[in-house]
């Protein structure tokens, strides 16, 4: 008998010494007792009639008896092979029986057969027993009892399922893919079946992963690099900006991505009622008034910025800016000379009101230029003009019409000019132009040549002699052009009725001519004067005024609770310079602009959803074909286990009190601003802003929305969580809220600390605060930009962020090889395409629809390209995280605390006709689920393969 014995029992026994032939003797007699004594059991005693010629024989039982197959019926007769290992004391079993009863002990007998005489040996035993039972039920000698049990015996072993596995002789189970048999902790270990090496349907047991290539792992570096410098740099830009804003009079904050205080003005000094007369010495409140070169007698001319661009162009250029008290990005750059080219005129602590300004040109400046007295000057061009005149401001009627003449002294006697007294008790600055006339042989020129005559520079004090402080020598202001001259005023001039007075001492009355050009005398405000009370009190005049102008046009500067606040439907709008009531109304609101873009994200995704997901879901349904195997399954017997997640309602109350509690706040400010309350109590018609009103209902849905998907699928605060892990091949899957996960999807199960959860809880948190209502409310750009976020990318955008900044900044290798697979997925182009799209249009869009005025063709392609290449490096960077378990499925439903992190792959199939590869790689991700459940262990143990069977 030629059998190979399997069982652990056999393999543990020593090995036996060599018999003698009295051994052997004595054996053979043992065993063909022991087997007369159990055929006597089993088969029924008969008569047999000795032979005359040996008594002996006569006693014995025939050998096809002893040897007949104990499993089959007898009328089969069928021989049987001794299995000594089966039973107590071992069995005879036919072939067929054999391969029944053990499968997996037969196959291995039959390794050196053929397939093919396999199945010739099965079909023709089959064929045999099928006659042998046929012909045995026509004569009636059938045993019904034995045919019960037999036909019971098929039933239940058409797939038994506790056999020896072929690996380590444990109980194993039947696997359909070989028809063999083997223990779940030998089938699930290696990632493939040990027999046929067909993929297991466990996903994270160990099979080998594809190698990404060098040259992905260093495209990695390279992303990783480069977005690390792109974020280093954009903080560092974000926080230059901030420090190097320019800090203006009022506080405002000036608009744009690093603004500039390059807008020059004029400003009438308190509407021209005069420097000093109430002996404030402090800077003109807002809303300021433009310099008028009639009416205007002190002005301010400095360098200021916009606070608000529409107010500013819709009250041309009246409002809507604020003067720079200092501007650190340009002070190195910008000279703060008053000639000099685009100069920077701060208003610090030193500035000042010119109280006298004439640049000598008609219409003459009466108001601002106030001559006591002119000796022997005219306005001419004789000794030519100053070709650069100063700052005095690039809008309202301040400047002159053109540059004709200047203030030139020739005579004989006396040459001087002197003006009235001014309020100059805080100090000042005395600016002018001076030449006086070159050497020349002309004869005919009418600016004479001056070789004596220096000017003196005095002040007077009423009506007493003038006093000189300040003296021009001939050989240094002698020349072709006229030169700046700045000079303090001396503090023994400093009062409130200080006259100035140019002068020429000695003279040749044929010739020493001089000339004079654009005369200005600043006087210097109060010292301290940005510290002072009086000027906080104005200042807080001035905003109360800007915030007024905001309202009245309705910008993005003035919140729902600023426009209760200023009543800005009052008449008070009509003293608001070039206030128009239909401009504002005609134009959506950049907050509006943003819930807008939010309800077509919104639109577009459940459009897509709907062809996605209904779409995909028939062709699949068409293309495959419902499984006939429930029988089998019922009879297969693998693992199937339930677990519920870790639940705790303070956690939950707590996080549902918090977000709710939040809305229902900015809902009440919201109805309070806009007198909803009143309105109701008074049982009065009130006027709302239907556009507004329907905007805030959409706001209201989309953060009523977060809200419930935070509550119910990451709380889940309904029902307790359960999800059912399932590793019979034809399932293969793990169910959790209606949703299969295949396992063969499954890549990785990791164990994260509460540091971890807790991040990811503040992130989902802070995506379910109603930010959409209240960008809106507060016209707040950065919510605003929120909110899109979270309708785009969905509630855990925040959490994705996260995700993503710990992959990109990973050094561990393993990761790196992950990050380098994701690069290598396809789809990539069209990602990049999509991204540059739909970046293009949403800025664009913006751009065009937020502009206040016209926009120059340059700026608007630079603006386009950008938008395309930020756009479509950041649909390719989407695209590579699609690759990396960076989307979060989270179900916190207890306080933060160790959580297990299940990575898997939602690979989507693509709607179309022609099922494109790509179109189904961009709608696949991996994912990242986060769940805590009551049973840790038998969890991993389970996916990870660790199994008894």
């Amino acid at each position: 008998m030629n059998q190979k014995l399997y069982t652990r029992s056999s393999l543990a026994q020593p090995l036996s010494k060599v018999e003698t032939a009295a051994e052997e003797a004595n054996r053979k007699l043992r065993e063909m007792k022991r087997v007369a004594k159990l055929k006597a059991a089993r088969v029924a005693p008969t008569s047999i009639k000795p032979e005359n010629n040996s008594s002996q024989r006569g006693n014995e039982i025939d050998d096809e008896i002893l040897e007949r197959c104990t499993k089959c019926p007898p009328q089969r007769k069928r021989r049987g092979t001794f299995r000594p290992l089966i039973g107590n004391q071992g069995e005879f079993l036919c072939d067929p029986c054999y391969q029944q009863e053990f499968p997996a002990t037969a196959f291995l007998e039959e390794t050196d057969k053929s397939l093919l005489k396999r199945q010739g040996n099965r079909i023709r035993d089959k064929i045999r027993n099928g006659m042998t039972d046929m012909l045995a039920d026509a004569l009636g000698t059938t045993d019904s009892a034995h045919d019960d049990m037999s036909e019971a015996s098929e039933r239940s072993f058409e797939f038994p399922s506790e056999i020896e596995c072929r690996f380590c002789l444990e109980k194993g189970v039947f696997r359909r893919c070989c028809s063999s048999y083997y223990c779940h902790p030998c089938y699930y270990a290696t990632g493939t079946c040990p027999g046929c090496q067909k993929e297991v349907p466990l996903g994270i047991a160990a099979r080998p992963e594809d190698p990404p290539g060098k040259l992905a792992v260093r495209l990695s570096w390279i992303i990783s690099f480069l977005i690390v410098i792109l974020t280093l740099g954009s903080l560092g830009l974000f926080y230059w900006n901030e420090v190097t804003s320019p800090i203006t009079v009022f506080g405002h904050s000036c608009r744009g991505f690093f603004p500039r205080c390059d807008l020059s003005v004029c400003i009438d000094y308190d509407g021209g009622t005069g420097y000093g007369a109430s002996g404030s010495g402090l800077p003109a409140a807002e809303p300021y008034r433009e310099c008028d070169r009639v009416t205007t007698s002190n002005a301010v001319v400095g360098s200021a910025c916009i606070v608000d661009n529409e107010m500013y162009a819709w009250s041309d250029g009246l409002i809507g800016f604020d003067l720079c008290v200092s501007s650190p990005r340009e002070e190195q750059t910008r000279p703060s000379n008053v000639s000099a080219a685009n100069p920077l005129l701060l208003y610090a602590e030193s500035a000042g009101v010119y109280v006298f300004d004439d640049d000598f040109e008609l219409p003459l400046r009466k108001a601002s230029a106030p001559w006591r007295e002119i000796i022997n000057g005219n306005y001419s061009s004789d000794c030519g003009v100053n070709s650069a005149p100063p700052d005095r401001g690039n809008h309202g009627g301040y400047q002159p019409v053109g540059n004709k003449n200047a203030l030139v002294f020739t005579g004989v006697f006396n040459r001087y000019a002197m003006t009235e007294g001014m309020n100059v008790e805080h100090g000042g600055t005395i600016e002018f132009f001076l030449k006086i006339g070159p050497l020349s042989n002309n004869p005919n020129t009418k600016c004479k040549t001056a070789h004596d005559g220096d000017i003196s520079l005095e002040y007077c004090l009423g009506d007493y002699e003038c006093i000189e402080f300040a003296l021009y020598k001939v050989w240094k202001y002698r020349g072709h052009k006229f030169q700046f001259v700045s000079v303090d005023i001396p503090k023994e001039a400093w009062s409130n009725s200080t006259g100035f007075k140019f002068r020429q001492k000695s003279f040749d009355a044929a010739r020493d001519h001089w000339a004079l050009d654009d005369v200005r005398i600043r006087a210097n405000l109060r010292p301290g004067w940005l510290h002072s009370t009086e000027f906080a009190e104005r200042r807080e005049r001035s905003n109360s005024d800007m915030q007024r102008g905001a309202c009245c046009f309705d910008t993005d500067q003035c919140s729902v609770f600023d426009a209760k606040a200023t009543n800005f439907r009052s008449t008070d709008c009509e003293r608001v310079p070039e206030f128009d009531s239909n401009i504002s109304v005609s134009r959506m609101k950049s907050s509006e602009l943003h819930i807008l873009f939010c309800a077509l994200a919104f639109l577009a995704k459940c459009a897509y959803q709907q062809v996605y997901t209904h779409y995909a879901s028939r062709v699949r349904r068409k293309n495959c074909s419902k499984s006939s195997r429930e029988e089998i399954i019922a009879r297969e017997k693998f693992p199937k286990m339930s677990f519920h997640a870790v639940t705790q309602l303070t956690w939950q109350y707590s996080v549902s009190f918090l977000l709710l509690s939040t809305l229902a706040l900015l809902l009440f400010r919201l109805g309070s601003a806009l007198d909803g309350f009143r309105c109701i109590a008074d049982a009065t018609l009130c006027y709302f802003d239907g556009t507004f009103i329907l905007v805030s209902i959409m706001a209201l849905a989309f953060d009523l929305r977060a809200i419930r998907t935070v509550l119910v699928d990451v709380l889940v605060i309904e029902k307790p969580l359960k999800f059912v892990v399932d590793l019979h091949p034809d399932q293969a899957m793990m169910q959790i809220e209606g949703k299969n996960i295949p396992l063969a999807e499954v890549s990785a199960l990791n164990r994260r600390g509460p540091s971890f959860a807790w991040l990811l809880s503040v992130c989902y948190i802070v995506a379910g605060l109603p930010v959409a209502l209240g960008s809106l409310t507060l016209r707040s750009y950065k919510l605003g930009m929120v909110a899109i976020l979270r309708e785009l990318f969905g509630i855990p955008f925040l959490a994705k962020l996260f995700l993503c900044l710990q992959w990109i900044l990973s050094l561990d290798k393993d990761d790196r090889d992950c990050f380098g697979r994701a690069i290598r997925r396809k789809g990539l182009l069209q990602q990049f395409v999509i991204g540059a799209s739909l970046t293009s249009v949403i800025g664009m869009s913006t751009i065009l629809a937020r502009r206040v005025g016209n926009t120059d063709a340059t700026v608007g392609l630079v603006a386009l390209i950008i938008c395309i290449l930020f756009g479509g490096f950041f649909g390719v960077l989407v695209g590579i995280m699609h690759g990396l378990p960076i989307a979060p499925e989270a179900y916190l439903t207890c306080w933060p605390r160790e959580f297990y992190c299940l990575a898997y792959y939602d690979r989507a199939q693509c709607p179309c006709l022609f099922s494109c590869a790509s179109c189904a790689e961009m709608n696949s991700r991996s994912v990242l689920m986060v769940v805590s459940v009551d049973e840790m262990n038998s969890l991993n143990n389970m996916l990870c393969g660790r199994l008894k069977t």
